[in-house]
């Protein structure tokens, strides 16, 4: 009676086990092929929790100079501005000039800070803040160009704002280069895209160097804390899906030059 059991149940198993495979995966030693019925989009959600902060332009009666500084938004944070944004420019933890967002072209977002100083702060380090109403999140630049009073509007004070160093969401970035071995299961496509991952979280677009075609790629990912570990996915176009990468990539601040191989 045992025997019958036993055949029983393991009738019932086989079926589950073979069940387990999945057709559109393929898993190989250096990564793992699933296949899609789209391209998929992979983008970093750059939505937050801050607050909107109450920066006041202070009145230049106060101040005796003044400069100013045209700061651009990278593409990255064009699809949240809205006029809600906000940007200003502190010294000595203090508001000096606040700016909101001027549309150019339709396209290009622009802030024109008037910053105002006394004469003795000539020289002394500024430092830029961001509040993207659209991500709910306060970007911090600390590496701005000293206060230097009485300037034009010259190529040294027109700066473009990116998320890497100041987002308060992901203070840690990592520069990442990653080079494809010469023998690829697929020819290459402009349409392949290849991005970093924290779980199914994307932190990170690469870009392929024009000049390289597949073999070099490059981008920054992004961490909550340093040492969060991550993978690389690349979207093959002729394949039709994704491979997923074993190697892990350990983010820091320092950055990376990975060879990866399918």
């Amino acid at each position: 009676m045992k025997k019958i059991i036993r055949i029983i149940l393991l009738a019932i198993a086989l079926p589950l086990l073979w069940g387990c495979n999945d057709d559109n995966e393929e898993v190989g030693k250096n990564s793992t092929f699933v296949a899609s019925a789209s391209r998929p989009v992979w983008q970093i959600d750059w939505t937050w929790n801050d607050g909107s902060p109450d920066w006041q332009d202070p009145a230049s009666t106060q101040f005796e100079c003044s400069m100013n500084v045209l700061v651009e938004l990278d593409d990255c944070f064009l699809p949240y501005s809205t006029v809600g944004d906000k940007m200003a420019m502190f010294i000595n933890g203090e508001c000096r000039g606040v700016s909101f967002r001027n549309v150019i072209d339709g396209e290009r977002v622009l802030f024109l800070i008037h910053v105002k100083g006394r004469s003795e702060e000539t020289s002394q380090h500024m430092e830029l803040r961001y509040y993207s109403a659209g991500m709910k999140q306060l970007f911090i630049d600390y590496n701005m160009p000293m206060f230097s009073p009485g300037n034009l509007m010259d190529e040294a004070h027109q700066l473009i704002l990116t998320p890497a160093g100041c987002s308060t969401k992901y203070p840690i970035y990592t520069e990442i280069y990653v080079r494809l071995p010469e023998q690829m299961p697929f020819t290459f496509s402009p349409d392949d895209q290849m991005a970093v991952f924290v779980g199914d979280e994307c932190r990170g677009i690469f870009m392929s160097f024009p000049e390289d075609f597949n073999e070099s790629w490059s981008g920054i990912a992004y961490a909550y804390q340093e040492g969060e570990t991550a993978q690389i996915r690349y979207y093959s176009t002729e394949k039709g899906g994704t491979y997923t990468f074993a190697q892990p990539i350990t983010l820091s601040d320092i950055p990376q030059t990975i060879s990866i191989t399918f």
